[in-house]
């Protein structure tokens, strides 16, 4: 199962070059998020560890990153993580990954809109929700998001004649993936974030989705308590591991 929600995951948030190295995804995306730029090890390989975590090395280093590896409990192989603590890589942004039964149903919100593909309207008021304020990042965002081959919800609720919170969807193989729920500042503590993940898990069920899956930074309380309302339950974790 944690293999299906990481392969999940890489499609909703595309990379604008993945290289597939004996069982590990390389990824490249600019720099922007580490999710698009690093190494996933997801399938069993036969090369050396050391030969593959120096190649990865060198291809990020000639991309101009730095080399990252996102790891979960299921990474291949199982030494990869101390592997790389050894060799002074840092382990950062512990993540819980969170699924629950779309079978309950959710109300779907009467003030909530919502674009099937991506626009400008949603990504300038995602960048200024979230606190992005460099044009050349807001550009590589929509550049991403426009990459996403499935099917797409881009959840809004407008408040005087301009986005006051926001969410994304992604449906693929029957899964619902809730990524970037953001309030603007002026909005906050109202309960926003809970209409917007109540509309996505509505319109998921919708459209024929049975499973709804999220990723929650740990110690983010305010995100954590309102999944834990909506009933998500933690899966697994992944970690990140850079120099």
């Amino acid at each position: 199962m944690i293999t299906t929600i990481e392969e999940l995951s890489l499609g909703a948030w595309p990379a604008f070059e993945e290289q597939v190295y004996d069982g590990w995804i390389l990824r490249f995306a600019e720099g922007y998020t580490k999710r698009a730029n690093s190494v996933n090890p997801l399938y069993p390989s036969t090369i050396s560890l050391d030969k593959k975590i120096a190649h990865c090395e060198i291809v990020y280093s000639q991309k101009g990153l730095p080399p990252v590896f996102k790891l979960t409990g299921e990474s291949s192989p199982p030494v990869l993580d101390r592997a790389l603590a050894e060799r002074g890589y840092g382990k950062l942004d512990e993540t819980s990954v969170r699924t629950v039964s779309l079978g309950n149903g959710y109300p779907a919100g009467h003030d909530i809109d919502y674009y099937s593909r991506v626009c400008d309207e949603w990504v300038m008021s995602f960048a200024r929700c979230s606190g992005i304020g460099e044009a050349n990042t807001v550009e590589t965002l929509t550049r991403i998001l426009g990459l996403i081959q499935e099917e797409t919800i881009f959840a809004y609720i407008k408040r005087q004649d301009r986005i006051a919170a926001c969410g994304l969807g992604v449906l693929d193989r029957g899964y619902l993936g809730c990524f970037d729920i953001v309030v603007d500042t002026a909005y906050r503590g109202m309960g926003y974030g809970r209409r917007i993940m109540d509309g996505l898990l509505a319109q998921g069920a919708k459209r024929g989705a049975a499973t709804a899956y999220l990723q929650v930074v740990m110690g983010n309380l305010p995100a954590e308590e309102l999944y834990d309302s909506l009933g998500f339950q933690e899966m697994y974790r992944y970690w990140y591991r850079k120099k």
